[in-house]
């Protein structure tokens, strides 16, 4: 057995620094992710006594149950026919390879080196925020067309999914600390870190974060013999439940009761004499106002070239139509869709527009009120038209059905690791989707893209993946690691949380460091 040339203290520095660098670069850097990763992997094997690693790798059966699920993947080659997609997906993979080795058979940490870990982890996390804040306040110039843009190092989903840990991180110190002000300070973070994400309008983040909390709080009601705990317990829940009833409201209001118009006696020119149209079936409105109704489209085209540099049949800055921004736009103010409406609009009313403003409600740059009340605009426009195109969350819709069709056709085993790109492709054509062909992504959806490359087979192994290995170290409850699997689960619903490096570092690394780090303390 080969042993190092390095006394083992060195290597154990060398460990703790790399996997400081890790969490640092979770939120703030894909090159220190990467680099961090290669430390630790060059660091396992010149310590040496490799041989005894690998015997107490072989015997930890929650280590061996997370890293089969890279096994699975290696395995969905053997039916693959694209294999330079497949093995791009098996290089992003790798950390559910690397991490749990490295993790679950090094020596375990000091208390100190687990906390100082932690604690970087959320100063890098509150380093991001800060960052993102001088952007949006204008301090840090960056042209900002979308919200979601002020995350600059990471996609604002996985952004939000890490200040979701963050702020659990925050909850364990708390309980921790025995001096009043650590107290506050840990009381603070979190209180940051949630406005935060309302700021940044981020619901992913905000249900998955009172999911889990909802959770958490209700299983500490029932295992609890404390008065106290019980009283706290259901006063959250009571200020869960409150906050999403404010925001079902919120949704149900976004889109207000049609105007009363007769369509008998709508007028047919313009004040300049041009035809109007009007669309009188499968209406939409904004703010309450029909959109298609005293529409004219030469007038608005010629008015508009005059007032911005972006012409009438190009994108607005978020990548959207245009003239389909300007004819919301109008609607929302209750004005015609004519040239005098145009010429009506202040120069920064034109603006917003260009940046895909489509509500003159909500022309600042961050407004949850305005994301709640998009989601409900989607909604309704899906539910009239049938067409997706263009917003986030319907768009999701026809993503889970594309997942399922290609299912139904490979229920079993699935399409392999490598053909899932080519099968939503075939799949999209074979549904005469209405998505443009820049819009036909993958599910959004961890669950469905597990059972499209491997079918119910693989899903199943998945689910165990997940689950199994909190069941095997026994744990009925432990506060940091069931808060990140809870953050995790409620992830998968909505996104492709292992199709990236973010997502993949995020999952492999929180489940490897709660399980095998943080409870085994010197």
């Amino acid at each position: 057995m080969r042993k190092s040339l390095l006394p083992e203290k060195y290597h154990t520095y060398v460990y703790i620094f790399a996997l400081i660098l890790l969490v640092i670069g979770m939120p703030l850097s894909k090159f220190l992710m990467s680099l961090s990763q290669i430390i630790l992997a060059c660091n396992f094997l010149l310590e040496g006594n490799l041989k005894n690693k690998f015997f107490f790798f072989f015997k930890n059966k929650p280590a061996l149950i997370i890293c089969s699920l890279f096994l699975l993947h290696l395995l969905g080659l053997i039916y693959t026919t694209d294999f330079e997609y497949a093995m791009k997906d098996i290089r992003i993979k790798m950390p559910l390879f690397i991490l749990p080795i490295i993790l679950s058979t090094s020596k375990p940490l000091s208390k100190k080196a687990i906390d100082a870990i932690l604690q970087f982890f959320v100063a890098a996390i509150i380093l991001g925020t800060i960052i993102s804040t001088l952007i949006l306040t204008g301090f840090i110039h960056r042209e900002l067309v979308d919200i979601r843009s002020v995350s600059v190092f990471i996609s604002h989903i996985r952004f939000a999914l890490l200040i979701c840990i963050a702020m659990f991180i925050s909850g364990y110190f708390f309980y921790k600390q025995l001096k009043p002000i650590y107290k506050i300070i840990w009381v603070v973070i979190p209180l940051w870190l949630i406005s935060f994400l309302v700021i940044t309008e981020s619901i992913t983040g905000l249900v998955a974060f009172c999911f889990a909390i909802l959770i958490i709080t209700l299983f500490s009601i029932i295992a609890s013999p404390k008065r106290r705990v019980k009283y706290s317990g259901f006063a959250i829940v009571t200020l869960i439940g409150i906050t999403i009833f404010y925001f079902a409201n919120q949704i149900n209001k976004g889109i207000p009761e049609p105007e009363k118009l007769d369509f008998s006696k709508l007028e047919l020119t313009t004040s300049r004499g041009n035809a109007y149209q009007h669309v009188l079936t499968g209406q939409l409105t904004e703010n309450g106002h029909y959109i298609w109704v005293y529409f004219c489209n030469q007038e608005l085209e010629e008015s508009w070239n005059q007032r911005s540099n972006l012409k009438f049949l190009e994108n607005d800055l978020k990548g959207n139509p245009l003239n389909y921004t300007l004819v919301r736009f109008l609607a929302s103010k209750g004005l015609r869709k004519d040239a005098d409406a145009v010429e009506s609009l202040s120069d920064d009313e034109v603006k917003a527009i260009e940046r895909g403003v489509v509500n003159v409600n909500y022309q600042n740059i961050s407004s949850l009120k305005r994301r709640l009340h998009e989601i409900a605009w989607e909604l309704d426009m899906y539910k009239i038209t049938g067409d997706p195109s263009g917003h986030s969350l319907t768009q999701r819709f026809e993503f889970w059905k594309t997942a399922i069709g290609i299912i139904k056709d490979n229920v079993v085993f699935g399409v392999g690791a490598g053909d899932i790109k080519t099968a939503f492709e075939q799949q999209y054509d074979k549904m005469n989707s209405p998505l443009a062909k820049e819009s036909r992504l993958r599910s959004h959806n961890q669950y469905l893209s597990i059972t499209v490359a491997f079918g119910v087979v693989g899903l199943i192994w998945f689910l165990i993946t997940l689950i199994y290995p909190m069941v095997l170290m026994g744990k009925t409850f432990d506060y940091l690691y069931i808060s990140f699997l809870l953050i995790a689960i409620i992830s998968f619903l909505t996104e492709d949380t292992l199709e990236s490096q973010a997502g993949v570092t995020f999952y492999a690394f929180f489940n490897s460091f709660f399980l095998f780090v943080f409870n085994r303390k010197d």
